[in-house]
């Protein structure tokens, strides 16, 4: 047996050690995130270069340095589960030893200074704590808000609304890289394609000729990667359905305001204009995109590069419940005024023949091609 003052030498020797070691730890971490993080900061300034050379199809080097990006954000999930557990285990040990130290060492009866110094070593339980939480959320930043501000997570760089409110990057530029085309296919259904897949924005989707509008907030959301099981941050190739109608059809009666009572889609032979209105969060003016859809034998599909403007005549806010304010229109979106109390940035997308008093709420699933 061992005599009691050497044992107790020993403990505090080795709970001495264990803090040494807790804090090599703990600057060990420090370097390979300080690194991370010039890397990261690096690989976003590329990133955020590219948008402004709109004449240039940069799809894959946007959606290459985002890869790229995510790859250095995440840190490698075993070694990073071996870091947590030492840190786990080696706090719980060294909890163990204080606590059964302090046990063995409690002087009865309780004297006023007792209660000062159990709020001491709330205090260093506290610390500990925090310490743990630090290191954790250094080691895996997905879902923290630690280093948000800093290195922002990888979907945040499809969302427009984050860099054009944060990172001050030309919306209209980011739009330009997506390459935004309009199809209606044979079956009814109205299609939004993306080349690079952008997302949180609420959009108005108008066609003056035909009597149909869509609208909603558009928020796309990607399962994991099949192989790694780590999240896809940007996809290429991306088709997000705006609303099904019954079918197409051609030459519809005028007298029946362009729209069947089964809320056919009224073509014309040739083509029509749809006119979509993007809002992001940090703008004030939406951006408008003219498409001119033409009939193929499958449908209508959209001519490539629609023309992207800055509608300055239409102001708009988010208000505090995420609703879509129009301030001023210069009603050019008169349309939409009888469903206002539908533009509520709740992640869902709606649309409206005409011919129907109320909307539908579009359910179709996005694709990846």
């Amino acid at each position: 047996m061992f005599t009691a003052e050497l044992f107790l030498a020993l403990l505090w020797s080795a709970t001495g050690g264990l803090l040494s070691l807790l804090g090599s730890t703990g600057i060990f971490v420090s370097l390979v995130v300080q690194r991370r993080i010039e890397r990261l900061q690096d690989i976003l300034e590329e990133f955020l270069e590219l948008p402004y050379h709109e004449n240039k199809n940069l799809a894959a080097p946007m959606v290459s340095l985002v890869r790229k990006y995510q790859v250095h954000y995440l840190f490698p999930d075993r070694p990073g589960r071996t870091i947590l557990f030492y840190l786990d285990f080696t706090l719980l040990l060294i909890g163990l030893i204080w606590l059964w130290v302090l046990l063995m060492a409690i002087d009865w009866p309780f004297r006023p200074l007792f209660w000062f110094q159990g709020v001491l070593l709330l205090l260093i339980g506290g610390n500990m704590f925090l310490f743990r939480r630090l290191l954790q959320q250094t080691i895996s930043p997905t879902g923290n808000p630690l280093f948000n501000p800093i290195i922002p997570p990888p979907e945040r760089l499809r969302s427009v609304s984050y860099l054009s409110r944060y990172v001050n990057v030309s919306v209209k530029s980011m739009l330009q890289q997506a390459r935004f085309a309009l199809a209606l296919t044979r079956d009814g259904e109205l299609r939004l394609k993306q080349e690079v897949s952008f997302d949180d924005f609420y959009y108005l989707l108008h066609c003056p000729i035909q009597r149909w509008l869509a609208w909603g907030e558009l928020r796309l959301t990607f399962p994991p990667d099949p192989i790694t099981g780590k999240p896809v941050p940007l996809q290429r190739n991306v088709e997000i359905p705006l609303g099904r109608f019954a079918s197409i059809a051609v030459n519809c009666d005028k007298a029946d305001g362009g729209v069947r009572a089964e809320a056919n889609v009224c073509a014309d032979p040739e083509g029509f204009p749809a006119i979509l209105y993007v809002f992001p969060a940090g703008e004030k003016h939406p951006i408008q995109l003219e498409f001119e859809l033409r009939k193929e034998e499958v449908g209508y599909h959209s001519r490539p590069f629609p023309e992207m403007t800055v509608q300055s005549a239409v102001l708009y806010r988010f208000e505090a419940d995420r609703r879509l304010e129009i301030i001023e229109d210069g009603d050019r979106l008169a349309a939409f005024q009888p469903f206002r109390s539908y533009f509520i940035c709740d992640r869902e997308r709606y649309f409206c023949p005409l011919s129907e008093p109320t909307p539908r709420r579009c359910s179709e699933p996005l694709e990846v091609r």
